[in-house]
């Protein structure tokens, strides 16, 4: 591992293991699918198992997309000054930034 320390709040090892089951999630959903594709929709059985399958793809789907948030937020935490700065706080304080500019045009003569 490198000396420099990386801004997020996540391990390496916590970051390699999320990337893991991001990569499981994926092959799941695949699998899943393509065991629905097969099923028969003119039959009860093949449309319940059908209909199960793609439920299983739709939670894996579900899951993989709160690991990539929890990624991106990771990579997006900033250190400023020693402290961690996570993205609601960057975009928090940019409104705010914003609304100050906005109330100084409105007083503004025109």
């Amino acid at each position: 591992m490198s000396d420099k320390k990386k801004a997020g709040h996540l391990k390496e090892e916590t970051k390699d293991k999320l990337k893991l089951c991001l990569e499981m999630s994926a092959q799941d959903t695949v699998d899943l699918m393509t065991e629905a594709y097969g099923q028969d929709l003119f039959d009860k059985q093949g449309r319940g198992d059908k209909v199960w399958l793609y439920k299983g793809a739709k939670e894996a789907l579900s899951c993989m997309e709160k690991i990539k948030r929890i990624l991106n937020d990771d990579e997006l935490t900033k250190d400023i000054g020693g402290r961690q700065v996570s993205p609601e706080e960057q975009a928090a304080t940019i409104l705010q930034q914003v609304a100050e500019k906005l109330e100084a045009r409105k007083q503004r003569p025109s």
